[in-house]
């Protein structure tokens, strides 16, 4: 029988997860054509990192924005530290895009000592290290938008604005409406990888408990406000009461084993 934890769109324990998007400018075209990738400069970075322990799933939600406090160097070093502690990266047509835009700022910028940043842009397209969900979900072949899968699934995305929306409020200085949007778009392919990886393996576990855990960390962090259609979305109004329904039985077997041990030691005792 074929192992589902080997070949393209394998899942695995990774250790943390990292999901990232970028935000850039370009110099328009005259045609309104999408610019070639080699002309964008990265301007915002988003990050939502998760991981698991024996504690349940924590996070950490962040984002970059240059001239919001930080250099374009800046954004690329932390994207660099992160992608190296973490044990799965994730994006969304990331090995097409992002990845690709990162490396030649990178190089632009006279960095050449990002090795994070560099093997995550050389992973192999079929490895498990550089999980684009826009690849895995088109099973190689041809490639739709975020929001449509979003839209299908029940996972909020662009809610604020767009992607085309960027250059005029980067223009306008609103940095912090990038930086909100750059968040809600990272953590949305965090949300989707979740998906991903529970349908991979045929265990809802891996959706249910993340998201539900991912909903108290955005409630208990008022930073975070702005991403609360995350709370009251579809999926995660599927995933909290199974997630729950799961912790009760597990606290449940925790008490029902230490009761046990207890009965035994007092069997032993007399």
């Amino acid at each position: 029988m074929r192992d589902p934890t080997r070949g393209p769109g394998s899942v695995h324990a990774p250790g943390s997860i990292l999901s990232y998007d970028i935000e850039t400018i370009s110099p328009q075209l005259r045609d309104g054509s999408f610019p070639p990738w080699p002309t964008h400069r990265p301007v915002a970075i988003g990050f939502a990192t998760a991981w698991q322990d024996a504690q349940g799933w924590s996070f950490d939600i962040a984002a970059m924005v240059v001239s919001d406090g930080f250099e374009e160097a800046d954004l690329l070093r932390e994207a660099d530290r992160r992608m190296d502690g973490a044990g799965v990266v994730t994006g969304y047509n990331s090995r097409q895009f992002d990845a690709l835009v990162l490396r030649l700022a990178a190089q632009k910028a006279r960095l050449w000592s990002l090795k994070a940043l560099a093997d995550h842009a050389a992973a192999n397209r079929f490895g498990a290290e550089h999980a684009d969900l826009a690849d895995l979900y088109a099973s190689y072949g041809r490639k739709v938008a975020l929001a449509g899968l979003c839209d299908e699934i029940g996972i909020p995305v662009k809610t604020s604005t767009s992607g085309g929306d960027v250059a005029v409020l980067w223009e306008a200085g609103e940095t912090g409406r990038i930086r909100d949007y750059v968040i809600e778009d990272a953590v949305a392919t965090l949300c989707l990888f979740f998906a991903w990886t529970a349908a991979r393996a045929g265990d809802e576990a891996l959706v249910t408990q993340p998201m539900a855990a991912l909903a108290r960390h955005i409630e208990a962090t008022p930073d975070l406000h702005h991403l609360h259609a995350f709370v009251d979305c579809a999926l995660m109004r599927w995933c909290r009461p199974r997630a729950m329904k799961v912790d009760i039985a597990a606290a449940l077997q925790r008490m029902t084993a230490k009761l046990k041990r207890q009965e035994d030691e007092r069997a032993f005792a007399s």
